[in-house]
């Protein structure tokens, strides 16, 4: 089924700039008796559609939006077949489901403050009622296609193998040091002072004090009450006079004092792994869900295009 011009330019235009208040709403598509409407699309379509804007300019912008704008009716479709699918086959959902997921969400988006939930819901002119059912028919949609999936899935050995050797570079690793650090932080009034006493946790180390403990007693970072570990780092994942430090040390060494902008460095470097590609052993497990998270989705595709091929779905 192809969608008509006229639906193409009438979503195009109602994403341009200050437009889609303009275009008056009308029906995109018809899934079963379910209508889906421009305002539908736009308001599903409208955030990824303010990051391209950011992005791109002129044709290369109308071409991402265009393709975007598709992308968004399909998903809107899919969903109305999916919904269409729970309503025939007599499914439920209990109501204390759809509560706990609001719950969750004002716990975790909104630190547990209804207020500013209900704020939020007024400033998207949405009432209680419209998000609910929203969250109702999102938590369907994802039941629905985790139930299409639930049955083991086995992956062979041979076929571990063969991904694991068709993307080597996937598994390739640069250089890597295991890194504690110690920071003290810049001041605007006794920055001469915090500089001696970085210059100082230096002296203890040099004559035998263990890193661990030191960054556990004065470092000022996040990772001081692990005693400054940071794991394991690559080059060129952190700040260049860092960097450049850490990967001149050997196991067991600690660094002079390193200046940035933000305040006084020490490092020490714990174990150092040459550049390598990993082994199949050490990626087993990670390319076997791999593949089954691709078998699932396959599924879940297969399974869209069956209640696809099944249903009425017209495009205006």
């Amino acid at each position: 089924m192809k969608t008509s011009a006229f639906l193409l330019a009438t979503l195009l235009a109602a994403s341009t700039a200050f437009a889609a208040e303009e275009i008056l709403d009308g029906v995109a598509a018809i899934v079963n008796s379910n209508l889906i409407t421009y305002s539908e699309v736009r308001e599903y379509v409208q955030p990824a559609i303010q990051q391209l804007q950011r992005e791109y300019s002129g044709a290369e912008l109308r071409d991402k939006i265009r393709s975007t704008q598709m992308d968004a009716l399909n998903n809107l479709i899919d969903r109305a077949l999916i919904l269409h699918e729970f309503s025939t086959k007599g499914f439920t959902i209990p109501d204390t489901v759809i509560e706990q997921q609001i719950n969750d969400i004002i716990a975790n988006e909104y630190g547990g403050d209804r207020t500013a939930f209900t704020k939020t819901l007024q400033a998207q002119k949405l009432t209680f009622a419209q998000y609910r059912e929203k969250i109702r028919e999102r938590t369907i949609v994802q039941a629905m296609r985790n139930r299409k999936t639930q049955q083991e899935i086995v992956v062979s050995p041979h076929r571990i193998e063969e991904y694991y050797k068709q993307h080597l570079a996937d598994f390739k690793v640069n250089d890597q040091v295991k890194l504690r650090m110690i920071f003290i932080k810049k001041t605007s009034t006794d920055d001469n002072a915090r500089r001696a006493f970085a210059e100082s946790l230096v002296a203890k180390l040099d004559t035998g004090a263990k890193f661990e403990d030191l960054a556990k007693q004065h470092s000022e970072d996040a990772d001081a009450k692990k005693g400054g570990d940071r794991d394991w780092i690559t080059k060129d994942t952190i700040l260049k006079e860092i960097n450049d430090a850490a990967f001149s040390l050997k196991p067991g060494q600690h660094s002079k004092l390193i200046e940035t902008k933000d305040g006084y460095y020490i490092l020490q470097v714990d174990d150092v792994r040459p550049a390598r590609t990993k082994t199949l052993a050490d990626v087993r497990d990670t390319i076997e869900k791999l593949l089954i998270q691709e078998q699932r989705a396959k599924m879940q595709e297969n399974w869209v295009h069956e209640l696809r091929a099944k249903a009425f779905i017209r495009f205006f």
